[in-house]
C-alpha cells in the first residue's frame, strides 16, 4: 500500500479555514487509510492508502467539502517525491542553519515560463527585504532571512507573479519532517 503525504492550503491560517487535526485524522481513517499521522494544525497529514495519488485526492477532496462545506485544496505527494524536493534545494545551506527561515511552495500546477518575471519584480519592488527564490517546475523554494510574517511572497502579489498558479507552502523544518513521518 503507497504511502502519501497530504498538504492542505490555506487550513488554520490566520483563524481561517478552521479544521481540527484530530478531525481530519478521523476523516482520512473513515476513508479507509491506514497509519494516518498528522503534523501541526496547517494540514499536514501521512497515511497509507490503496489507489492513485489522483484517486487518493479525489477522495480526500469530497470528503473535505462536505465536512466542512467548501472546497479544500491539496496536494498529494509520495516520500520519493518530497525526497527530490528536499535534494533539489538550493539553499540548503541556510535551511540547515534555520529551517524557519527556508520554505517550500507546493505548487497545484507548473506556473508559467515568464512567472520568473513576476518574482524578480517582487524582489525589486522591496529592496530592504533579502528575500530570495528558485523556482523548479512546480516548487518554488524561498529562502527569507528576515522571516516569513512579512515577506512579500505570500498572498495575491505571490498569486500574481505566478501567473495564478495557486500552491501551499511549508517551512522547511516541516517538510523535512514529513518525509522522515512517510519512510515506512
Amino acid at each position: 500500500m503507497p504511502t502519501y503525504i497530504v498538504l492542505l492550503r490555506a487550513v488554520n491560517v490566520g483563524g481561517y479555514g478552521k479544521l481540527a487535526m484530530a478531525d481530519f485524522r478521523k476523516l482520512l481513517e473513515k476513508l479507509g487509510f491506514k497509519n494516518v499521522e498528522t503534523y501541526i494544525q496547517s494540514g499536514n497529514a501521512v497515511f497509507d492508502a490503496k489507489g492513485s495519488a489522483a484517486t487518493v485526492a479525489k477522495l480526500i477532496s469530497a470528503a473535505l467539502e462536505k465536512h466542512t462545506g467548501a472546497p479544500v485544496g491539496l496536494l498529494i505527494r509520495t516520500h520519493e517525491q518530497l525526497g527530490e524536493i528536499i535534494d533539489g534545494n538550493p539553499f540548503a545551506a541556510e535551511a540547515k542553519a534555520d529551517g524557519a527561515r527556508v520554505h517550500a511552495g507546493f505548487l497545484f500546477a507548473q506556473p508559467p515560463k515568464n512567472a520568473t518575471e513576476g518574482l524578480d519584480r517582487i524582489v525589486a519592488q522591496y529592496p530592504d527585504r533579502r528575500d530570495r527564490y528558485h523556482l523548479s517546475g512546480s516548487t518554488l523554494y524561498l529562502h527569507l532571512p528576515d522571516g516569513a510574517a512579512d515577506t512579500k511572497f505570500a498572498g495575491k502579489a505571490l498569486e500574481r507573479a505566478l501567473g495564478g498558479t495557486l500552491g501551499t507552502g511549508r517551512n522547511w523544518n516541516t517538510v523535512v519532517k514529513l518525509h522522515a513521518m512517510s519512510k515506512r
